[in-house]
């Protein structure tokens, strides 16, 4: 196969060798460098209008989010393979793609892009490519924490290669090639993802051609049906993070523990509490010492790395505190009228199981508090529910959609903003329930 040698890919050392393959995508490069948009200063921000129809690009999920980062942070998915074909009005879906990140990305995130199903029906330029980048504004680009590419081909890490003098180290550090999704499963809950079938099945085909991952492939877990041995049920293991809130008669003591280190007044005035992640090393070895029964002294942790510990602990149920019950009305709560939601909300909390309303209305009151320091740690109400709600409730069966995170985090704004529905006081045991006429913390 005859070489060509490409004048735009300078790495530094050396010009990057590409085949000829790659060479039919050059001819926009010329163009890239002429218009000056490779060296130019960022673009101002893209006028956004909430009410575009979107059609059939808003149908497609090629944009999803989900609670699957261990860290805490939000995780996006986009599907290439989703984007519609004989796509033409690309500034369009820029347009879409910038709306549906403008909802989560105020705080720390992860990216996660599936490349399988690109091809030319569905095929941007590379100035439309860099156009884009600088048009991100700083908050998207400074609070992404973690990109995953998800089956790279050679020809997209070129791309990259090419579009790196337009990134700083730093950003262009937190790339993750994922040659499988056993890969990605090394970062992500792969059960909480929306991966499309397209990508499973093209994943499933690359495993069979490699001899060497035929069997055990690790990470996947119960998303392949494959039997390994989880580490809890190895000696000494306790099953703190990834268990059932039903398994126990009162209020877990990672939930309590959490809560009354961050309600120290240094602590609850953090700013960025809860919207900040926590070192993912000392989240790692707070989990293992909880599990292992070890004693731990919260006191020698920052904050942030607490309240990403109680943000992990409450993701890893296997049920979640909202239970899944209650997520279809969850999930459609901004459809309801304000008279019908405090009564769906009262009913709601009667019928979850009485460990889940302790745990829920300890965690609910104290982020009341949280929002009382507001003007320390910048936090309100809002800006909890966002980095809170996903945590508290998912479905069991259905990937949850930008539109769900946006009405679970709603609702947990409802209840953070109304702790007067906890009507029933508790002395953090189940069958320390009681009711009481007030509120008191």
């Amino acid at each position: 196969m005859r070489l060509l040698k490409c004048r735009y890919f300078n790495c530094g050392m050396q010009s990057c060798l590409v085949t000829n393959v790659f060479a039919n995508q050059h001819s926009d490069c010329d163009d890239v460098l002429t218009s000056g948009v490779l060296n130019g200063p960022d673009l101002p921000p893209i006028e956004l209008c909430q009410d575009e129809d979107f059609g059939s690009l808003a149908q497609c999920n090629v944009i999803g989010s989900c609670n699957a980062d261990p860290t805490g942070r939000m995780c996006i998915s986009i599907a290439c393979c989703r984007v519609p074909k004989h796509t033409s009005d690309w500034d369009r879906v820029l347009r879409f793609g910038l709306i549906q990140l403008d909802k989560i990305c105020d705080n720390d995130y992860s990216l996660v892009y599936f490349h399988h199903g690109y091809e030319k029906l569905n095929k941007p330029s590379w100035k439309w490519l860099i156009t884009c980048w600088r048009s991100f504004a700083r908050k998207f680009k400074k609070n992404i924490k973690a990109f995953y590419i998800v089956h790279p081909s050679t020809k997209l890490k070129m791309v990259f290669r090419f579009m790196k003098p337009l990134v700083s180290i730093r950003a262009h550090s937190k790339i993750v090639y994922c040659q499988r999704l056993s890969d990605l499963a090394q970062h992500v809950m792969l059960d909480r993802l929306d991966i499309p079938l397209e990508v499973r099945a093209h994943d499933k085909n690359l495993r069979a051609r490699s001899v060497d991952n035929m069997t055990n492939t690790t990470g996947l877990g119960n998303w392949m049906g494959q039997s390994e041995i989880p580490a809890f049920s190895q000696p000494g293991y306790m099953r703190v993070f990834g268990g059932t809130l039903v398994e126990t008669d009162e209020v877990p003591s990672v939930i309590t523990d959490c809560i009354d280190y961050l309600s120290l007044t240094n602590n609850i005035k953090e700013e960025g509490l809860f919207r900040r992640c926590g070192n993912a090393t000392e989240l790692k070895a707070i989990k293992e010492s909880y599990n292992t029964g070890q004693n731990i002294d919260l006191n020698n942790y920052c904050p942030h790395t607490i309240a990403a510990t109680l943000k992990t602990y409450l993701r890893e149920l296997t049920i979640p505190l909202l239970t899944f019950e209650a997520y279809p009305t969850i999930s459609s709560w901004t459809d309801f009228p304000a008279d019908t939601q405090i009564v769906l909300c009262k009913k709601l909390l009667d019928n979850i199981p009485p460990v889940h309303y302790c745990c829920l209305r300890k965690l609910v009151l104290f982020l009341n508090k949280v929002i009382s320091s507001s003007t320390q740690n910048l936090m309100t109400s809002q800006n909890l529910s966002i980095v809170i709600g996903p945590n508290l409730t998912w479905s069991r069966h259905t990937i949850t959609t930008l539109a769900d995170i946006n009405n679970i985090n709603s609702f947990t704004q409802y209840l953070i903003d109304n702790p007067h529905l906890f009507e029933r006081e508790t002395n953090n045991t189940v069958s320390g329930v009681v009711p009481t006429t007030s509120v008191t913390s």
